[in-house]
């Protein structure tokens, strides 16, 4: 990150957080990053950061907690330069899920783990071999000593022969009427299946997920936002341009929206994803968010 795009950035972050009364301890709660990382943004310190791709992923999460536009706060410093991939062996994060640099090869302890339980699946391999053999030596007894028990009662009544023939009338109505029940419950269903939202499965790009949802017509079109595990920053617009919220839903409270039928896409943009459910039309959807700076985007057409 070159000084210039440093000069100013780190004042302009304390700054906003001051004015909305945080703490950096509560700024690491919201968005995981390291109390000391953070300081060292505020004092335009970021040579004591990880790397070139942390400066850039934690100032953005930085601007997202305190309610800051990021994009425009790194485009403003002429910071929107690709990033460089990370390199995932030096970061981990710890069991208070705050972000901190050193972590293992994921690889080597799966192929660690992999050794460890070559044994235990060798015995297990050894005893299913075992158990198939008892059961199959059993059974091959067990079939002999049937055939030999058919053979000594050989003979079938008439009556029995009438009490089958009857009985199969009575099983052939049944199915009958069984398949007609079956079949207004399938048109049943499909008719129920018709007045629901449909959702397709999410595709994800970069930092965005985005969602295909085939609407009815005359169905209401309600978009809800519920925090969990803690507040989240999220900035929502329409394809028509509105700015529908932009603000912190708190924990456990949510923020409902009824759309119009001219909209026909909603962007979602959050600063703290993993504590953001959102909801369209009584369907979860799942960010598949991997950071915690994330974008969602809704496309809606009518069936």
């Amino acid at each position: 990150m070159a000084d210039m795009g440093q000069k100013g950035i780190g004042e302009e972050l304390q700054a906003a957080r001051i004015d909305k009364g945080l703490t950096l301890d509560d700024v690491q709660a919201q968005t995981k990053i390291q109390k000391r990382y953070l300081q060292a943004i505020e004092n335009n310190q970021f040579d004591q950061l990880p790397g070139k791709f942390y400066e850039r992923a934690f100032t953005r999460q930085y601007a997202a907690a305190v309610g800051i536009d990021a994009d425009d706060l790194l485009e403003r410093y002429d910071l929107v330069a690709p990033a460089e991939n990370p390199n995932m062996e030096q970061v981990r994060v710890d069991e208070d899920n705050v972000t901190r640099v050193g972590m293992r090869s994921e690889e080597n302890l799966q192929k660690k783990q992999l050794v460890n339980a070559m044994p235990k699946i060798i015995m297990g391999v050894v005893a299913l071999a075992v158990v198939i053999v008892v059961w199959a030596l059993v059974a091959n007894f067990a079939g002999h000593s049937k055939s030999s028990t058919e053979d000594s009662h050989v003979s079938i009544s008439s009556s029995s022969v009438a009490n089958s023939s009857s009985k199969q009338s009575s099983d052939s109505s049944n199915e009958k009427s069984s398949s007609s029940e079956d079949k207004k419950k399938s048109e049943d269903k499909k008719k129920s299946d018709n007045k629901k939202t449909e959702i397709s499965e999410p595709s994800i790009a970069g930092t965005t997920t985005t969602f295909e949802a085939k609407v009815p017509a005359d169905t209401d079109r309600k978009l809800t936002l519920t925090g969990q595990n803690g507040d989240s920053w999220v900035l929502v617009k329409s394809n028509t341009g509105v700015v529908l919220y932009s603000g912190t839903v708190k924990s456990g409270v949510n923020q409902e929206f009824n759309l119009n039928s001219d909209v026909t896409s909603v962007n979602i943009q959050t600063g703290n994803a993993n504590n953001l459910k959102v909801n369209f039309n009584d369907n979860d959807l799942n960010l598949s968010n991997t950071t915690l700076v994330w974008h969602a985007l809704i496309n809606i057409t009518q069936k």
